[in-house]
């Protein structure tokens, strides 16, 4: 049987990417550079990133390059964090579609990358990466994750806080979002200017770059000019740390076993 959810029987050709895309250049540029560290680890492979909107190529594109060179096994791997509508829906459809006017070829629908431990450490990476020198319990944290009405990824936030709390010993951790629901960062952000940790520490739940990056960061700015007796320390996304390497792949290596 072919088709985006069928077995493996032997191990596919070709591994594909799948990014959302955005209007920020940067993100593209960092899936690029992070399907190059994957090449690096798999150099028998060919493995092209695609986009569901905003850049190119679409993973459509994607899928019809890997055509024309003649491979016919590839995997599509989603570079997500949360099994939401993009990766239950729509990256499905798209490749359901390439599947039926493409009967040859076979393709294995890879998972999100969710709380596997290596994303947990890539988050705790991010985070030690901007955290000031001394005692951990002197840092309070605020996971910032994407606002949203579904439980579920509400609930991986909040998971994710609980796990950093205990991985790095901080001194105090809260969750908030940038959107969609509460708690809010700016509510977050004065709460935590109120209290007696010195060193705030704030963790985009992201992969890459984009508006949503921009405009926790910016909020943050504001913070940290109204609270000038606090320090507020921006981490990274998540998406550079060396451990999201080893997420994808061992996502991907379930289709070599």
């Amino acid at each position: 049987m072919t088709g985006p959810l069928s077995p493996a029987k032997a191990a596919p050709s070709a591994v594909l990417l799948c990014g959302h895309g955005s209007r920020s250049p940067n993100a593209a540029k960092e899936l690029n550079d992070l399907a190059e560290k994957i090449r690096r680890e798999m150099p028998d492979q060919p493995v092209r990133t695609a986009f569901l909107e905003f850049n190119a190529p679409s993973i459509r594109e994607g899928l019809q390059a890997f055509y024309d060179q003649g491979i016919r096994d590839i995997i599509v791997q989603p570079v997500t964090l949360y099994n939401a509508g993009h990766t239950t829906r729509d990256i499905p459809e798209i490749i359901s579609d390439f599947a039926a006017s493409h009967p040859d070829i076979r393709l294995h629908y890879s998972s999100f990358l969710g709380l596997s431990s290596a994303v947990i450490e890539a988050a705790a990476s991010a985070i030690m990466s901007v955290m000031p020198k001394g005692r951990t319990e002197d840092c309070k944290l605020l996971l910032v994750g994407r606002g949203s009405k579904d439980r579920l990824i509400t609930d991986q936030t909040i998971n994710l806080c609980q796990k950093l709390h205990e991985r790095l010993e901080l001194g105090d951790s809260r969750y908030c979002y940038n959107s969609g629901t509460v708690p809010r960062l700016g509510t977050a952000l004065a709460q935590a200017a109120a209290s007696h940790y010195d060193h705030v520490i704030i963790l985009p739940y992201l992969l890459f770059s984009g508006r949503l990056l921009s405009d926790i960061y910016a909020e943050t700015d504001h913070s940290a000019k109204k609270y000038p007796e606090f320090s507020f320390h921006k981490a990274p996304p998540l998406g550079g740390q060396s451990q999201i390497v080893t997420a994808i792949l061992e996502n991907i290596r379930v289709f070599y076993a």
